[in-house]
């Protein structure tokens, strides 16, 4: 049986955010801080209302399962937290503190292409090609945030409790003290280099996913549900191959049970795939990409496999170094028997 293990680790390059993009999305979005707060001091005196601020970076960067897009676009997820005491009732409405952030940055800079108004950010776009997403927050602390969404009005939602889900999966020794604390700014930062070096397993295998998706991106899931998916049904293994491919299995049986995706934490139950409009075209492709994952392991050298692997991830997944292997992998060929006999994709 084909070993692509080593191809997978050159795709996993390919798809990664490089540590001069990464430095590079850091130093924008300082500088958007920055803009938000000379901004606010601003507009805060028109309104006649002023909250202490303070910005929380969340999702893909902070695990480090953020991907190079196909088109460079790439997004980032940085939260906007106005500190106050006033109840939902009494407070101002989540389209109000949505204006505020917009007025606060629409001071003609000329790296910016435009800025727009989302239900549940403030989305800004740079002429470069990537955007920052400002999701809005009022709190009383870090720990208890209502997110400003225009359609839904006041939630109760905390991004960082999604973090340390996620990485408590992998027991990356994550604490939400890094991020709600200013003095353990040296420990997350620690921890940020050290996560990066390990570069879990679980970390490929969302990567993986959402650079499946990026092919597809119209019609596939968001990465949010690619995470908690991956996170949900993953299959651990020395190679990625196999562990991709047992994991597609496992996702593709609890959907086929159950078509939903549940938020882990605030606001918990709440099902991510209640909207989707494109079940049946996503379980295609899944059926797809499993058939592709099965007949890659199934041939005799990595020429052929990595040709089938390709089919759903791309042309970014090359097979140039792919090599000729004809002898039989025994522990990949039981794992390939002892599974056909009890999962239908395999």
């Amino acid at each position: 049986m084909a070993n692509c293990n080593s191809i997978f680790h050159d795709y996993n390059n390919q798809i990664r955010l490089s540590d001069d993009k990464r430095i590079e999305l850091i130093k924008v979005r300082d500088n958007l801080r920055l803009r938000m707060n000379e901004g606010y001091l601003i507009v805060s005196k028109t309104f006649k209302t002023y909250h202490k601020l303070e910005f929380q970076s969340q999702g893909s960067f902070v695990m480090d399962t953020i991907i190079k897009p196909l088109r460079d676009d790439y997004d980032l997820d940085d939260g906007i937290y106005f500190f106050g005491s006033m109840k939902k009732h009494n407070r101002p409405l989540p389209k109000e503190f949505h204006q505020w952030v917009i007025q606060s940055l629409d001071r003609g800079h000329d790296d910016v292409e435009e800025i727009l108004d989302k239900d549940t950010c403030v989305r800004v776009k740079y002429k470069s090609g990537f955007h920052i997403d400002l999701p809005i927050y009022y709190t009383e602390n870090f720990e208890t945030p209502d997110l400003a969404d225009k359609e839904r009005g006041w939630i109760l939602s905390n991004p960082i409790e999604f973090i340390e889900w996620f990485e408590t999966k992998i027991k990356s020794g994550f604490e939400k003290a890094f991020l709600y604390e200013t003095r353990m700014l040296a420990a997350y930062e620690k921890w940020s280099v050290e996560i990066r070096k390990q570069d879990h397993q679980l970390r490929r295998i969302v990567r993986y996913l959402k650079s499946w998706g990026d092919l597809r991106r119209e019609e596939m899931p968001c990465g949010l549900v690619m995470t908690i998916l991956a996170a949900n049904n993953y299959y651990a293994h020395d190679r990625d191959d196999i562990s991709l491919k047992e994991t597609l299995v496992n996702i593709h049986s609890a959907l086929s049970k159950h078509f939903a995706c549940e938020r882990p934490t605030t606001p918990a139950g709440e099902d991510l795939l209640s909207t989707y409009k494109h079940k049946d075209v996503f379980m295609n492709y899944l059926s797809r990409f499993i058939e592709n994952a099965k007949k890659g392991l199934a041939e005799p050298d990595e020429k052929s496999s990595c040709d089938h692997w390709k089919k759903s991830l791309g042309d970014r997944f090359s097979c140039d170094s792919a090599k000729s292997q004809t002898k039989s992998n025994g522990a990949t060929s039981g794992l390939m028997i002892g599974a056909a006999t009890s999962r239908p994709w395999c």
